[in-house]
């Protein structure tokens, strides 16, 4: 009898065990056709439309990377990074979060000004050879160095008045209810144009203006002066005050002022709300996109040169580079994506022997500090600023020889088109995206590359974030 139960029971596990790894097989076999899917090279895609960035590249094998494990790990984060139907795959990802109640906070209305479309012969910049990056020490330096000595220039004001940073403008004209509008839950369309909703949040802010002061106090150890450029979303510079009151949404101007009054003297403050407002007739943000045109980061760069003490160089000597068509990161988020204007992306390649290095995932290539992005898809055209976000980026401007100035800028993807203004005054730029960067916190950095300027470029938005602060603090915290 007892041996009749265990047979029973033996002939019971096994068709259990038979009907799992029946239901298990196709599983598998998907999850096996997909990895072979995932290795075909020439399916792997080498841009992401939606992120507006060049994907991981293959890395180097070297002896160096194979015997450090940076082989294996670049092998790693290229694969992830550019399987075939990434993007498809975060599509439906977003899709399941909308259904948990997810949604993205979209407010879109429209532009008053849609600029010159017409067609513009490209012309081919020289061709360049990269300039070399310094290596990286290998350890926190333990000697204190010397000072690097650092020009003092009297502010010179040119072309725009300069405000006391504390000082917000208050009444402004700009688009306001002509148009009609269509509520989508919490989106608003007016026209053909979006923004990105904008919330102050004051504890967040306190706390960076202190991180920014603490910062500006180890850059002052140094003689190495240190800039705040906080950058405004569109929503706050394009709307009419009237507007933006009615809309419920915070006033970034006065958002900026109180950062500005809660950080110390040593901290140089660089109010690019007040100049953006006296331009918001023109095309200085796109329609479709979240970030700044070219046009307007030129005018915070003439901001940042009045602070700084530097004559800003005209627009006319920059090279006018016509990328053609754009449609950007609100054209996969806005309720009626079929109404909104197509942008046009024009950039400005610098004047003088400009060399563009990057650094990124532990390799190193020489590029254009403006890519050809013209024949690029429609969305693909803001990564031709810098080649879109690096870990680290290097301009070198030959012209002006290793006895200028160097910067160091900590971005994210709003300093790109920004930071190829720099050029100008400075032998070399660091560009550093403060979310992927943390080879060595801001006090190494800056002597181990010579700095003498510390230029903080962060949009609001992102500053309103608790991962941003907690980034920004690791970086320039030490």
């Amino acid at each position: 009898m007892e041996e009749t139960k265990r047979r029973s029971v033996r002939r019971t596990e096994e068709k259990r065990r038979k009907r799992r790894r029946a239901l298990a097989a196709p599983f598998f076999t998907v999850l096996f056709a997909l990895g072979l899917i995932g290795l075909i090279i020439p399916l792997r895609p080498t841009v992401s439309m939606r992120e507006k960035r060049s994907l991981a590249e293959f890395p180097a094998l070297t002896v160096k990377t194979l015997l450090s494990g940076d082989f294996f790990d670049g092998v790693s984060t290229w694969y992830s990074d550019t399987f075939p139907g990434r993007e498809t795959w975060m599509d439906v990802s977003r899709g399941l979060e909308n259904l948990h109640g997810i949604t993205n906070n979209v407010v879109v209305i429209s532009q008053i000004n849609s600029g010159d479309t017409d067609e513009i012969a490209l012309p081919t910049p020289a061709a360049v050879t990269p300039a070399p990056i310094p290596a990286e020490p290998d350890a926190e330096p333990t000697e204190e160095p010397e000072p690097t000595p650092v020009p003092t220039p009297e502010p010179t004001p040119y072309y725009e008045e300069i405000d006391e940073p504390t000082e917000s403008i208050e009444n402004w004209g700009g688009i306001g209810d002509n148009d009609e509008k269509v509520i989508h839950g919490t989106a608003l369309q007016i026209g053909g144009a979006a923004f990105e909703k904008f919330q102050f949040l004051e504890g967040l802010t306190t706390m960076n203006a202190n991180m920014v002061s603490r910062a500006a106090g180890i850059a002052k150890e140094y003689d190495v002066r240190f800039f705040d450029m906080p950058i405004p979303a569109s929503v706050g510079v394009l709307l009419s005050s009237d507007l933006l009151d009615r809309l419920g949404m915070d006033d970034q101007g006065q958002a900026i002022a109180f950062k500005f009054e809660k950080e110390n003297d040593d901290v140089l403050k660089v109010n690019v709300f007040n100049t953006l407002v006296r331009h918001n007739s023109e095309y200085i943000y796109f329609r479709t996109d979240h970030h700044w045109t070219a046009l307007g980061a030129y005018y915070a760069y003439v901001s940042f040169c009045n602070v700084a003490g530097f004559e800003p160089v005209p627009l006319e000597e920059f090279t006018e580079l016509d990328q053609g068509d754009f449609l950007g990161s609100f054209y996969s988020t806005s309720p009626q994506p079929a109404k909104l204007e197509t942008d046009r992306l024009v950039a400005y390649y610098p004047p003088g022997n400009i060399e563009m290095q990057v650094y990124n995932n532990g390799y190193t290539y020489g590029a254009e500090p403006i890519i050809d992005r013209s024949q690029s898809s429609i969305f693909d055209k803001y990564t031709c600023f810098l080649g879109g976000d690096h870990t680290m980026t290097v301009l070198t401007n030959n012209d002006l020889g290793e006895d200028a100035p160097n910067c160091v800028v900590y971005k994210d993807s709003y300093g790109n088109p920004f930071v190829l203004y720099l050029t100008q005054h400075y032998h070399r730029v660091y560009a550093l995206d403060f979310r992927k960067y943390d080879a060595m916190g801001m006090r190494s950095f800056i002597q181990a590359y010579h700095i003498n300027d510390v230029i903080l470029a962060e949009s609001m938005s992102m500053s309103m974030g608790q991962g941003s602060y907690v980034m920004l603090d690791m970086r320039l915290g030490y």
